[in-house]
Order: structure tokens, then C-alpha cells, then sequence
């Protein structure tokens, strides 16, 4: 193999190299924008859904050291796990713990 030959080999596999790395950044490219697409889908269609789990989360960050309790609507209700007020028991019962709920017995 002369100097001819051998200078004519180094070009042609630069070359193919250059080729290679531009195919490689076409590639890169074309799977940023098949990500990008997908995202763009997801977001589309989950919007709603991912919209109103944040209002639900950041409605009760905002109301952490309230001492009420409040319905997804916005009005205020008696927390479940307190006690009642014993006047609310018919004449002659009593208010007792049965289970996990307070009954007029």
C-alpha cells in the first residue's frame, strides 16, 4: 500500500465516520421529538385529572392547622371522631362509645 493509497483509505473512513455521527444526531433528534410528543399527549389527556389533584392537595396544605373540618364543596362539618354533646341524647339515654361512633343508649 503506497502513501496514495493509504491517504485516500484514512479519507474514506473519515468519511463514513462523519456520516455515522451526523445519523447518530439525526437519531438523537428524532427521539427528542417522539419524547416530546408522547409528553405533550400525556399531559393533554391527564390535565384534568392532575389539575384537580392539586387543587385537592394544595386545599389541604392551606387548611393544615384549621380546627374545622371542611366537605369537598367547602362547607364546614363536624369531624367525625368527636364526641358529641351529651344533650343531644333522648331523656333517659345515655351517650356511650360503641365501637369506633358514639350512640344515645
Amino acid at each position: 500500500m503506497n502513501r496514495t493509497q493509504c491517504g485516500a483509505t484514512v479519507v474514506l473512513l473519515m468519511s463514513r465516520r462523519r456520516k455515522k455521527q451526523g445519523q447518530a444526531l439525526v437519531e438523537y433528534a428524532f427521539l427528542m421529538v417522539l419524547l416530546a410528543t408522547i409528553s405533550f399527549a400525556v399531559i393533554a389527556l391527564a390535565g384534568n385529572q392532575l389539575k384537580g389533584l392539586y387543587d385537592e392537595v394544595s386545599f389541604e396544605f392551606s387548611h393544615i392547622v384549621d380546627n374545622q373540618t371542611y366537605a369537598p364543596d367547602g362547607t364546614t362539618v363536624v369531624p367525625a371522631g368527636t364526641t358529641p354533646d351529651p344533650s343531644e341524647c333522648p331523656p333517659g339515654k345515655t351517650l356511650q362509645l360503641t365501637g369506633h361512633k358514639w350512640k344515645c343508649k
